[in-house]
Formats: structure tokens, sequence, C-alpha cells
């Protein structure tokens, strides 16, 4: 039987959140001049961590701030941005369990409820090719703050991997997942694997029931 690996990206292989980061960087970097921008980003990923927040209200708040810029110009603020994050804030068990995979050549992706663009500069360099993120339109060579297609959140995932699968004639593959957010249980149910990083209360709870792996990474 095909095995698949799936990897949670924010808090699973980072021990950060790779899109705060990005607005700290926007900020640091006098491309979002906006007073209270910090303010509201921090909001909204209190509202994430709830579970009440709307993907497509992040998307429209984080890269609707940027429809000034050009792509090309930004995507150049990105790879720099993330060959800053990526040594400084992936956990050294997830470097550990990457080389695993790569060396047992395992199919392995990431799949992540952050914007495309960054996820797909962090997982180059962690030497992950696959990837599925949430897409952000783009018009005119401007990022418009609006997402292509369902994003990839909370029962998102469950539907984005099933096509995946579907259009890598993958289907019925061994699926064994890595997360650390509540958000991702219905992914962690779907999957016949799950191993959940540094857990919080409640994903703790649904690990115990459900008999997860329960990792403590980065000395938790």
């Amino acid at each position: 039987m095909e095995r698949v690996t799936v990897l949670d990206m924010d808090y699973t292989l980072l021990n950060c959140d790779s899109s705060t980061e990005w607005c700290h960087y926007l900020k640091e970097q006098g491309l979002v001049t906006s007073p209270d921008f910090l303010t509201r980003e921090k909001a909204l990923m209190e509202a994430y961590e709830r579970g009440e927040m709307r993907v497509e209200d992040y998307i429209a708040f984080s890269m609707g701030e940027l429809k000034d810029y050009d792509v090309t110009e930004l995507d150049a603020h990105l790879e720099r941005y993330a060959r800053t994050l990526v040594p400084a804030r992936v956990f050294p068990e997830a470097l550990t369990l990457l080389k695993t995979l790569k060396e047992s050549g395992a199919r392995t992706l990431i799949i992540s409820a952050t914007a495309a663009c960054i996820v797909r500069k962090v997982a180059s360099l962690l030497g992950v090719p696959e990837v599925i993120a949430v897409e952000c339109e783009i018009a005119d060579g401007h990022y418009t703050g609006r997402i292509v297609g369902e994003p990839p959140f909370q029962e998102g995932k469950v539907t984005a991997l099933r096509r995946y699968l579907k259009e890598q004639g993958l289907e019925g593959a061994f699926i064994h997942f890595y997360t650390d957010s509540i958000n991702d249980l219905p992914l962690c149910l779907a999957a016949d694997a799950v191993s959940v990083i540094n857990p919080g209360p409640s994903l703790l709870k649904e690990a115990l029931v459900g008999g997860f792996e329960v990792l403590r990474w980065g000395n938790k």
C-alpha cells in the first residue's frame, strides 16, 4: 500500500506561525504603514485559536494590504523572509523527520491554511516539493486579497487532500498526518495515523481518545 506523509506547517514543522511572522516582516520593512496593522493581525489570530476565524477574512486583511505592490517585488521579499525564518524557527525534530522521510523515499506533502506564496517558499527550503495551501488571487500582477477555490482549512483540508489523492492516483493510500492544531481535527479523524505536536488541551484530549501519537518538540 502506498504511504503518504501529510504535514501541517505552522507550529508543526515551525515553532511559530509563518503568517504572523510575515506580517511582522512587512511592518519592519515598511511595506505596510497602518498603525494598527499588527493589532488587527493579533485579533484575527486569537479568533483562529478559538476556532472562530474565517480564512477569507485573514487573507483579505493580510494580502489586501499588499494590493499596491507588484507580485514580483513581493516574491523577492518572500524569498528573503523565508530564508531568514526557516533556519531560526524550524523544529530540530522536524528536520530529523524530514531527513528520514527523504531517505526512505516517502511521499511527503505540506498542507496548510497559510497563503500558498508563503508555504511554497518555506517548503522549498525544507525540501518538500508538494504543497496544498491557500491560493491567493492575482489580477494584473497584484494580489487582490481574495482566495481562489476552497481554502484547506478545517474540513477543507480533508476535501483538498482527497482531491489531491484522486488526482495523483493515490486513493486508498495510508495517510500519516502530523499537526499541532485542533482546527485540523477533521483531517486527524480522516487519517490512518496521526502524530500531534505539542498539542493544546483540546487536541490532547482528542489524541487520548483517538489514540494519536503525542510528540513534544522543542523541549516542550
